[in-house]
C-alpha cells in the first residue's frame, strides 16, 4: 500500500475497525498514486468500468461532507481520480479538526457552567406550552443538589420540586410572557436546594426563545440559570456595611474628607457634614470650590501647611496644627491628618484624612506654657523631697533629699526647669497640675512623675503639690514627694497585664463568633447530606449509623449555638421592649416540639397572667427560657407516667416571677452551687454543652434579675426567677 495513503489511514482512522468498504477504497487509491508514480504497461491497463466506479466512490465519500456539488460529470481519468482523492483526505482532516475544536469548546463550557455556578437547559414549547421533557446539563443539576437522571427533565417537575412556593407563579408568568409575547426574559427567584426548605437559595434565570424562521412559531426555550445566593448575601452585607458608616460619618464632629489627585486640578470625592460645624461652610461649598480648605487656613499658618504637607508625595501620613477662619470671621485650632495613596508608579492620586477642632486644648495649652511660675521656701526636715519652684516652673529651693535620689548636687539643680528633670512624656501632667492648681490654690494636687537620675535612668515619685504663689513667705509652688519606683513598676506591670487579659477576652470573644459562624454552615451542609443518605436507603444498620453521627453533629450545633448565645448576651447592650409571653412561649413550644420525639409523652403546660406591660430584653428572655424548658425536656424521667414541664409566669409593671417546673430526674444537692458554673455537667454522660444554665445566670444577671433552684433528685427541679421591668 502507498506510504502516504497509509499514514493517512493510521492518522485518522483506527485501523483495527476500518470498514471493508473503506479498505477497498483506500486500496484503490493506493494503486492509483502507486500507478501515478510507477510507469504502466501497455499490456495491464485499469479498464474504465473500474476507474468509473472509483471515481463514484469518492464522489459518494465527498457526499457525506456535502462537497459534491460543484464536481463536474466528466468521465474518470487518473487525474481526476487523484484531485477526488485528495480532496477526500482534505474532507476528513476538516471534519476531524471541527470535531475536536466541537469537544475542547463543550470542555470550557461545562468548565466555565461550573465555576459559574450555572446550569444550561433546553426546553421543546408545543402549542405555547412547556410540557415535554427536554434537556438539563449536569451543571444544573449541581446547582438544583440532585443527581442527573434522579428527575424528568420537565418545567412542571423543577417548579414542584425546587421552586420556591411563593415564587413559581411569578416564574410561569415570565415564561408565558416570553413565549407568547417578548421572546426572552431575565428574572431572579428563590429555590429549595435539593428540595429541602431549610436550604434556600437564590438564582437567576435567563431564556431565550427560539422560533421556526418561517412561521415565527415557537420551537424551543433555552437558557441558563445561575445560582447568585453568595453574590445577593454580599451585596446586601456591603449595603448594610455602607448605611452604617455613612451614620457614623453623618454624625462624627470631626470632619473625615477623601481627595482626588490624578487630574491637573484637585478634586474632592467627599465630605463629612461636620464641615458646617467646623469651617462655617456647606459640603456644596467645599465641592464647588476644591481650594476652599487652603482658602480659609490663617496666613500666617499657609507655609508651615504645604512644607508639612510634601511629606504626602513621598507616600508618608502628615500631621499638623494650624488655624483656620471660619465663615463668620472666627479664629479655630484644627488638627489635619492625612493618609495618603501613591499608584503602582509612586505617582499620589489619593488623600483621606480627618480633621479635629483642638481649639480648647490648644488654648488651655497655650495658657498653661505662658503661665509665670514663682516659689516660696521649704524646710528641710523630712526624708521626702522638698522642692519649691518658680512660676515659671524653674527650681529655686530642694532639699539635700532629692539630691540623694537623683544624683545631681543641690546647686545643679537650682535655676533649671522642672521640665529638664520631668521624662517628657510627664510634661503634660506638670502642666496639667498646674493648672488644678490655679482652679484651687489651696488645696494639694496629687502627682506621679518621672525624675531624671544622674547616670541617664528614671525613677517615679510620688507627691503632692500645693500652689503658694500669693503667700505672704513662701511665693512659689510647694513639693513634696518620695521614690516609689518599684511601686510603680509593680502596678504598671499589673496594669499591662490587665489590658493584655482585656485585649485577649475580647480578641477570644471575636474568635468564637466568627469561628461559630464559620462552622455552623458546614454543619448544616452535612446535616443535609446525611438527611438526604437516610432518606435514600433503608439498611437499619446504615440510618442507625447515619442516625448516631445526625445527633452528634445537632449536638454540636447546638453547643455553637449556645456559644453564639453567649456571645451576644456577653457583647450586646440590653434592649427593652414590651415582652409578649403568650407569643414568646409558643415561639419556645414550636422550637422544641421535635425533641422530645420518640419517648415518653411529655407535657408541657404553660400558665401566664399578665396585669400590665412589662419590658424587658425579649431576646435575651427567650434564650433564658428556651435553655430552661430544653434542659427540663432533655432531663425528663422515662419511668414516670406523666412527665411533665410547667411555666408559670405572673408579670406587671413591678415586674415578671417565672418558675419553670419539672419532674424530672431531678438534681443532687452537692451539684446546686455549681451547675451556674461554665462547662459544668452533673456526669460525663450529660447531653447538654456546659453552657445553658450558666448562660441563664449570665443573661439574668444582665437584666438585674435574680435566680434561685430547687431539685430532689428523682422529684424533680424548680426554678424561680424574678426580673424587674426595665420600662
Amino acid at each position: 500500500m502507498n506510504k502516504e495513503v497509509k499514514h493517512l489511514i493510521s492518522k485518522y482512522f483506527d485501523e483495527d475497525h476500518l470498514p471493508q468498504a473503506y479498505v477497498a477504497l483506500f486500496d484503490e487509491i493506493s494503486q492509483l498514486l502507486e500507478a501515478r508514480t510507477t510507469p504502466t504497461h501497455p499490456s495491464t491497463p485499469m479498464a474504465n468500468a473500474d476507474l468509473q466506479a472509483v471515481y463514484q466512490r469518492l464522489r459518494d465519500s465527498l457526499n457525506v461532507f456535502g462537497s459534491s456539488q460543484d464536481m463536474d460529470e466528466r468521465g474518470a481519468d487518473l487525474s481526476s481520480l487523484i484531485l477526488l482523492a485528495k480532496r477526500v483526505k482534505k474532507e476528513c482532516a476538516n471534519k476531524i479538526i471541527r470535531q475536536q475544536k466541537q469537544l475542547r469548546e463543550m470542555k470550557h463550557l461545562k468548565t466555565i457552567q461550573t465555576l459559574a455556578s450555572a446550569g444550561s437547559w433546553e426546553l421543546p414549547v408545543t402549542d405555547d406550552e412547556l410540557c415535554q421533557p427536554g434537556y438539563w446539563s449536569e451543571e444544573l443539576f449541581a446547582v438544583l443538589g440532585a443527581e442527573p437522571g434522579t428527575l424528568a427533565p420537565t418545567a412542571g417537575a423543577f417548579r414542584k420540586n425546587y421552586v420556591h412556593p411563593d415564587d413559581r407563579q411569578y416564574l410561569s408568568t415570565a415564561v408565558d410572557k416570553a413565549i407568547k409575547e417578548t421572546g426572552r426574559y431575565d428574572i431572579e427567584y428563590r429555590i429549595y436546594r435539593g428540595g429541602d426548605p431549610k436550604q434556600k437559595r437564590t438564582v437567576r434565570e435567563i431564556g431565550e426563545l427560539v422560533r421556526d424562521e418561517a412561521t415565527g412559531r415557537g420551537l424551543r426555550l433555552i437558557g441558563v440559570t445561575f445560582d447568585i445566593t453568595d453574590i445577593r448575601n454580599t451585596e446586601r452585607a456591603l449595603f448594610k456595611a455602607n448605611v452604617e458608616m455613612r451614620k457614623l460619618f453623618d454624625v462624627m464632629e470631626d470632619v473625615f474628607f477623601s481627595v482626588s489627585m490624578e487630574r491637573y486640578e484637585q478634586e474632592i470625592l467627599q465630605m463629612s457634614p461636620s464641615c458646617v460645624q467646623l469651617y462655617g461652610y456647606s459640603v456644596e461649598e467645599f465641592f464647588k470650590d476644591p481650594d476652599l480648605w487652603f482658602t480659609v487656613i490663617y496666613d500666617d499658618d499657609k507655609e508651615a501647611v504645604l512644607e508639612n504637607n510634601k511629606r504626602l508625595s513621598r507616600g508618608e501620613s502628615s500631621q499638623v496644627v494650624y488655624r483656620i477662619r471660619r465663615k463668620n470671621g472666627e479664629l479655630r485650632w484644627v488638627e489635619s491628618r492625612i493618609t495618603p495613596t501613591l499608584s503602582h508608579e509612586g505617582k499620589l492620586v489619593r488623600i483621606d484624612g480627618i480633621v479635629t477642632d483642638i481649639t480648647k486644648r490648644r488654648e488651655a495649652e497655650l495658657a498653661l506654657a505662658n503661665s509665670e511660675l514663682k516659689f516660696r521656701s521649704l524646710l528641710e526636715n523630712s526624708n521626702d523631697a522638698i522642692t519649691v519652684a518658680s512660676e515659671e516652673l524653674k527650681f529655686l529651693f530642694v532639699t539635700q533629699s532629692l539630691s540623694r535620689m537623683i544624683g545631681y548636687t543641690v546647686d545643679e539643680i537650682i535655676g533649671t526647669s522642672v521640665f529638664d528633670l520631668i521624662h517628657p512624656d510627664d510634661h503634660a501632667t506638670v502642666n496639667s497640675l498646674v493648672h488644678a492648681m490655679e482652679k484651687d490654690p489651696d488645696a494639694p494636687v496629687h502627682f506621679e512623675l518621672r525624675f531624671r537620675v544622674k547616670d541617664g535612668g528614671w525613677i517615679w515619685c510620688e507627691g503632692s503639690v500645693v500652689n503658694h504663689l500669693n503667700g505672704d513667705i513662701v511665693k512659689g509652688y510647694i513639693g513634696n514627694f518620695r521614690d516609689v519606683t518599684y511601686k510603680i513598676r509593680y502596678r504598671k506591670a499589673l496594669e499591662a497585664s490587665n489590658n493584655r487579659l482585656k485585649k485577649t477576652n475580647n480578641e477570644l470573644d471575636r474568635f468564637v463568633y466568627s469561628v461559630s459562624h464559620d462552622l455552623r454552615a458546614p454543619l448544616a451542609s452535612v446535616l443535609g447530606l446525611l438527611e438526604y443518605t437516610m432518606s435514600e436507603t433503608e439498611d437499619e444498620d446504615v440510618l442507625q449509623d447515619l442516625g448516631m453521627m445526625k445527633g452528634s453533629i445537632e449536638k454540636l450545633d447546638r453547643f455553637i449555638l449556645d456559644i453564639l448565645d453567649y456571645s451576644r448576651n456577653a457583647r450586646l447592650e440590653i434592649k427593652v421592649n414590651t415582652v409578649d409571653f403568650q407569643h414568646l412561649l409558643a415561639d419556645i413550644r414550636d422550637n422544641l416540639k421535635f425533641m422530645h420525639a420518640g419517648k415518653s409523652a411529655l407535657r408541657f403546660d404553660v400558665n401566664i397572667q399578665e396585669n400590665g406591660a412589662f419590658g424587658s430584653d425579649e431576646r435575651r428572655i427567650s434564650i433564658l427560657l428556651n435553655n430552661l424548658v430544653s434542659n427540663a425536656m432533655r432531663y425528663a424521667d422515662p419511668e414516670k407516667p406523666d412527665p411533665f414541664v410547667e411555666v408559670t409566669i405572673v408579670s406587671g409593671a413591678g415586674g415578671a416571677d417565672i418558675t419553670v417546673r419539672d419532674n424530672g430526674i431531678g438534681i443532687p444537692a452537692e451539684y446546686h452551687e455549681k451547675i451556674f458554673d461554665m462547662f459544668f455537667r452533673v456526669s460525663e454522660k450529660s447531653n447538654g454543652s456546659g453552657l445553658g444554665l450558666y448562660l441563664v445566670k449570665e443573661t439574668i444577671d444582665k437584666l438585674k434579675g435574680r435566680i434561685s433552684l430547687q431539685s430532689v433528685p428523682g422529684e424533680g427541679t424548680t426554678f424561680s426567677i424574678f426580673l424587674p421591668s426595665l420600662l
